[in-house]
């Protein structure tokens, strides 16, 4: 692309009483996150087919782009930024009084977008599930005890979730994960990070997240060593406590920590850290002493590297399982060492 073709800068200068609005999509682990860290999303003039709810007839015209825009070839880039066009101050007013605002877009049979204040909050696969995070996520501004830096993801009942303190907003199922080609726990905390950059509350970072989400502590235990990973060859095949290996959860294989032992892994060439779950025995090649999942690979750097050198912490679950149904009698009866929490959603 020429970047000094005269037409091109013309057609992109700004007039001074109007304003370009952007949006920020980040992603934990992304295979291409080196390539367009942070991308933008830009507003468009768009030949999508997009539907509001909550949004007033005349802004119909309007389109959210999503971060591909900046990541696609040069001519349709080249083409989408000569079809940038600027908010008027009086839409830029309309829209600012509608910010607080829960907008859903349909962007095709299986995509609709949840929207919060100008964010991109979640992309759900069906209309009846949009709707009911819209509904959620209306009830939740409307609570007077409402504050952002309660909104953290966990378990419930199994199922990476969206929650607010011990109020359960939205949960991740496969199908949600599978349509989305996202891992459900990322999915859970990009999409919790998400509603806090809405609400101007910090986000947390990956392993903030995850130590939230298995309710986890640091213990005095450390390992360091060379870690390695495995993929495509293994995927689908049992591992050592008898799961089947899958590539895209946070696993790791070792030698004789018992199974289920979680471990906080930081690779000491770049500083990423990632927390995993012991679930296979390995590696046997000296003097690799961990292989980890690719995803755990991708998030710490190590994935094109194949090998590095890391240090860990294992991570001691505090017992504590929280449930979004009432406790049954069975349950009641079983033998287990974790307290039960008993949750309400909105």
């Amino acid at each position: 692309m020429d970047w000094k073709n005269e037409k091109l800068v013309n057609s992109l200068s700004t007039p001074k009483s109007e304003r370009k609005i952007t949006y920020r999509s980040t992603k934990f682990c992304s295979s291409s996150q080196n390539l367009f860290p942070k991308s933008p999303q830009i507003q468009t003039k768009s030949s999508f087919p997009v539907s509001l709810q909550s949004i007033k007839t005349r802004f119909l015209q309007q389109d959210f782009l999503s971060s591909g825009v900046m990541q696609s070839s040069s001519g349709w880039l080249g083409q989408a930024l000569q079809n940038i066009f600027y908010i008027t101050s009086n839409t830029k007013n309309n829209l600012q009084s509608m910010s607080s605002a829960v907008l859903i877009i349909r962007r095709g049979k299986e995509k609709y977008e949840v929207w919060l204040k100008n964010h991109l909050i979640a992309n759900l696969p069906n209309k009846s599930q949009a709707n009911l995070m819209q509904l959620r996520l209306k009830k939740l501004l409307e609570s007077s005890s409402f504050h952002a830096s309660k909104l953290r993801p966990a378990f419930i009942n199994g199922t990476p979730a969206l929650m607010v303190g011990n109020r359960f907003l939205f949960g991740i199922n496969q199908e949600i994960s599978r349509k989305n080609h996202r891992n459900p726990d990322l999915l859970a905390i990009e999409w919790i990070n998400n509603l806090r950059s809405a609400l101007h509350t910090p986000r947390l970072s990956l392993t903030e997240a995850q130590v939230t989400m298995h309710n986890l502590k640091a213990s005095q235990e450390r390992l360091s060593g060379f870690a390695s990973w495995y993929g495509d060859y293994f995927h689908g095949r049992l591992t050592a406590n008898g799961e089947r290996y899958n590539q895209n959860e946070f696993t790791v294989a070792h030698k004789t920590l018992p199974f289920n032992t979680f471990l906080r892994v930081t690779n000491t060439q770049t500083g990423k850290t990632v927390v995993v779950r012991v679930n296979d025995r390995g590696p046997y090649i000296p003097p690799r002493s961990l292989d980890l999942s690719r995803i755990a690979a991708r998030c710490i750097g190590s994935e094109k590297a194949g090998v590095v050198p890391y240090t860990a912490v294992i991570m001691k679950p505090e017992q504590i399982q929280l449930n979004l149904k009432k406790i049954t009698q069975a349950r009641k009866n079983r033998k287990s060492s974790a307290s039960v929490v008993t949750i309400s959603s909105f």
